[in-house]
């Protein structure tokens, strides 16, 4: 007959921790010999701090004196190197080299794969030896004096020691910065969880308990523990909270628990402000390089102009080349740092994965000379990409604006505007090849309906930018063949909705009768409004 034992099934046998359930055997013998075995270890005789007191190997967790007394031969400092203290917690038995235990740090942890131990001490402490000058003291004194003594962001065990370091000097290491990073991520994904978990069970108690918000770690809990109620109400949160600080946490989990709901939403959410909002924002680190890409091949992108859907691959390019970056850096640091390089960087090994990325770009709709300046000042971009952008440029000129289209969806050129609750009219002035239009976006009377229109203006009009007639060229031409697209999309019954006025191919003069597409209509939009204006100049 077997019988199993638990520290729970007898209230007399004292608690060990991660004490594993024991089975014990009805035979004499074996009897005789676990209790012999078990009085020879309750009479052994353990060190317990700088006393030579009595205690039982087994913890008692009454025996606050003893534990007390082990916390102070913990914290004991000798400066004696040579001298070594045996933990009494029979349970951890080993020996400590320094008599200064450091308590565990707060700081992310870089763990070496080659020297994962346990015997490590702080460069700091210099009591582990009598020199003065040891190599781990020079380091840290020279760290702090160039950080001018500021915390560590994180600890090193390596070589049995614990080296503090700080963020400012681990991006000149890849392997440093890896770890950094893989260990700030762990941390943070496991304080996640146990606050989700926390939350999940107090719902059984109480319904109407509230996390500190909805996300990843709250849905991925509901549905390990198959709370469904939890799970939609969860998930209809997620979907109403989709932000700038949200989305890549979302769609990961989406993808991650198959929620295609979730996931359409985000995308969604991707192709209307990917550009005018997460450039802007820290958080465009965490975009996958896949959803970058689907995002930019989406014929639905919205943008305000072709030059600031490169701006914001430049930024995200940027973080994840500096994954320890923490803030989001300036336009002008990030054409320092692509312009400083000598080597192009799609050419190089490392940059071979981002082509795609650049391939998805129109930048033959980068026309502005100052914005075409950068694109050759910064070392990302093959010479023979630049000679075929360049030489484009020059053929259209010459040919009065005429382009080559293969496919309009991916070749026009777009120009956004926004349109709030607040506004009447909003209007913008682009300029292409030399040929200026006004794009307007108006509300008619008291009603929800807006309209649309398109109208070509002459180069010396007065809403035409001054500045823009000495910088820019302008085109004689009498008649331009156009072929646009207007794109209207609002939010409206939860769900943005979208409304496009199809290619439309018009003839453009400059009298006033043939200046002027005819207005595009729609009824029950709300704010707010997203205009995409796509045109293209067809033989």
């Amino acid at each position: 007959m077997h019988v199993q034992w638990s520290h729970l099934s007898s209230r007399n046998m004292p608690f060990r921790p991660h004490t594993r359930l024991m089975f014990l055997t009805s035979h004499n013998s074996q009897q005789n010999s676990t209790r012999s075995v078990s009085a020879h270890s309750l009479c052994q005789r353990t060190q317990a701090g700088h006393t030579n007191r009595w205690q039982l190997a087994g913890a008692l967790g009454s025996d606050l004196l003893g534990q007390a007394q082990v916390r102070r031969a913990e914290e004991f400092g000798d400066k004696s190197g040579d001298r070594k203290i045996k933990s009494a917690d029979p349970m951890t038995l080993h020996w400590h080299e320094d008599a200064t235990s450091c308590p565990q740090s707060p700081l992310p942890r870089l763990i070496h794969p080659l020297s994962a131990s346990r015997r490590t001490r702080l460069c700091k402490d210099v009591t582990w030896s009598s020199k003065l000058d040891t190599q781990e003291e020079q380091f840290y004194i020279l760290s702090r004096r160039l950080t001018q003594n500021a915390k560590p962001d994180a600890v090193l065990e390596c070589l049995g020691v614990r080296w503090e370091l700080h963020c400012s000097v681990l991006s000149y290491s890849d392997t440093l910065s890896e770890l950094y990073s893989n260990s700030k991520r762990q941390r943070d994904v496991q304080l996640q969880e146990r606050a989700a978990l926390s939350f999940a069970l107090r719902t059984l108690y109480d319904q109407e308990e509230r996390p500190s918000e909805w996300g990843e770690a709250v849905l991925s809990t509901a549905a390990l523990l198959g709370m469904s109620n939890l799970f939609q109400k969860c998930l209809k949160e997620m979907l109403a909270n989709i932000s700038s600080l949200t989305v890549c946490s979302f769609h990961r989990v989406s993808c991650k628990l198959k929620e295609t709901v979730l996931q359409r939403a985000c995308e969604r959410w991707l192709e209307l402000f990917l550009v005018t909002e997460l450039s802007f924002h820290i958080k465009l680190r965490d975009l996958p390089f896949d959803l970058l890409l689907k995002t930019l091949l989406s014929p639905r992108l919205f943008t305000s102009n072709e030059y600031e859907v490169l701006r914001a691959v430049l930024c995200w390019l940027y973080l994840q080349l500096n994954p320890l970056r923490q803030t989001l850096p300036a336009h002008s640091t990030i054409i320092t740092f692509f312009s400083k390089e000598m080597a192009v960087f799609l050419e190089q090994p490392q940059g071979q994965k981002y082509i795609t990325i650049f391939q998805a770009l129109r930048m033959h709709g980068i026309t502005e000379w100052q914005h075409l300046q950068e694109l050759q000042n910064i070392r990302v971009l093959p010479e023979s990409w630049l000679l075929h952008i360049l030489s484009n440029h020059y053929h259209t000129l010459y040919s009065g604006g005429d382009l080559v289209l293969t496919d309009f969806s991916k070749q026009a050129i777009r120009f956004g505007m926004m349109f709030d609750r607040e506004q009447v009219c909003c209007t913008q002035t682009i300029s292409i090849y030399g040929f200026y239009f006004l794009l307007q976006a108006a509300k008619t009377g008291e009603s929800d309906t807006y309209s649309f229109s398109i109208e070509r203006l002459r180069h010396w009009d007065p809403a035409v930018c001054q500045s823009s007639i000495v910088s820019r060229p302008y085109s004689v031409r009498s008649d331009r063949s156009v072929r646009y697209q207007i794109t209207v999309q609002s939010y409206a019954n939860g769900e943005w909705q979208e409304h496009s006025s199809g290619p439309v191919n018009q003839e453009f003069g400059l009298c006033k009768r043939r200046s002027r597409s005819k207005p595009f209509l729609i009824e029950g939009l709300s704010s707010p409004i997203l205009v995409t204006f796509a045109l293209a100049f067809p033989f």
